[in-house]
């Protein structure tokens, strides 16, 4: 049986200074952080992508320069994707390339509402969506694995301006107006957005068990309890619950990356659907493997886009220094 996965940190990580899995802040950080975020809506979202492409890339290379200890986590994760023995120059580029991305996809997620069905369709390209098609037209769910990479909140878009039902799982951001604010950005153009909550499993399989599509991104465990797995030569731990979810109901499981290009563009690659060949637990194991080796690939094809903050692997937590 399938139980409900615990969304609240309660891992053995968690020391008297806090968890590397989800840092609390006292509660008027918290409303500074939504209240700032507020800010860069009102003030950015009405210039044209191209300046707020400039005035992102600005900001994050100030954040780069101001906060050693995220450049020290970001480099961690870097580290796993380039190899040991990656030159230093290499993962300070790639670092440097990581916060760009991210704050390029802020500037995405709050230009959203202001964006035209018409405008998303011409500025996000899909590839081998026959895949996602066929597995729909054989009367399943389709369960849709992903990581935080590329710009994964405009070119989820493309299933909404499409009228494809679709129901996206998203950490529960705190604070919790912040998390309601982000999430009705996100739904603007009609996706439904739910946070990693009690009862979200249930709208998962129900959505499933319609038919409909699911997307889960499976690269960072923001709960402690996932099963351990190898990513990237490492071991860490990555969530397994969209592809216990999706074997339970009988969806296909498909990964799809989206890719960030230089013209400002989008590309959105299906990948063909995962197979399981065993039963069980075992059947768990090895599609999580296929999961992860698509994730490896699409990743180390372009680590600046792995926009992933958080240490990823448990030793990362401090991370060596990056100048």
């Amino acid at each position: 049986m399938l139980s409900e996965p615990s969304f609240s940190c309660s891992c053995r990580s968690c020391t008297g200074q806090g968890c590397y899995y989800r840092a609390a802040l006292p509660g008027d950080l918290l409303m500074a952080k939504y209240y700032a975020f507020l800010l860069a809506e009102l003030t950015l979202s009405r210039l044209p992508k191209s300046i707020g492409y400039v005035i992102a890339t600005i900001a994050a290379d100030i954040v780069y320069a101001l906060c050693p200890r995220l450049r020290q986590r970001v480099a961690g994760n870097i580290r796993h994707v380039l190899g040991p023995e990656s030159a230093s120059a290499e993962i300070r580029r790639a670092v440097r390339g990581v916060l760009r991305t991210t704050a390029k996809n802020y500037f995405d997620l709050i230009k959203i509402p202001r964006m035209k069905p018409e405008e998303i369709r011409r500025l996000v390209t899909p590839h081998g969506v026959h895949h996602v098609v066929d597995a729909l037209a054989s009367g399943k769910g389709v369960m849709l694995v992903t990581a935080h990479f590329g710009s994964f909140d405009l070119a989820v878009q493309l299933l909404a301006v499409h009228s494809v039902p679709t129901t996206i799982l998203v950490e529960a951001l705190e604070p919790e107006q912040l998390l309601n604010h982000v999430v009705w950005l996100r739904r603007n153009k009609g996706l439904n957005i739910i946070p990693a909550k009690a009862g979200a499993l249930q709208i998962m399989t129900r959505a499933l068990r319609n038919r409909e599509i699911v997307l889960i991104a499976c690269d960072r465990d923001v709960t402690g309890e996932a099963p351990k797995a190898i990513f990237f030569g490492a071991e860490t731990r990555l969530p397994d619950i969209a592809v216990r979810i999706a074997l339970r109901t009988g969806a296909a499981i498909i990964p799809v990356f989206s890719i960030r290009r230089d013209d400002g563009r989008y590309d959105v690659y299906v990948e063909p659907p995962i197979q399981a060949t065993s039963s069980g637990s075992g059947a768990v194991a090895e599609c999580m493997r296929e999961v992860i080796g698509v994730m490896e690939k699409y990743i180390r094809s372009c680590p600046e886009q792995w926009a992933v903050l958080q240490p990823v692997w448990p030793e990362n937590a401090g991370g060596r220094r990056v100048q």
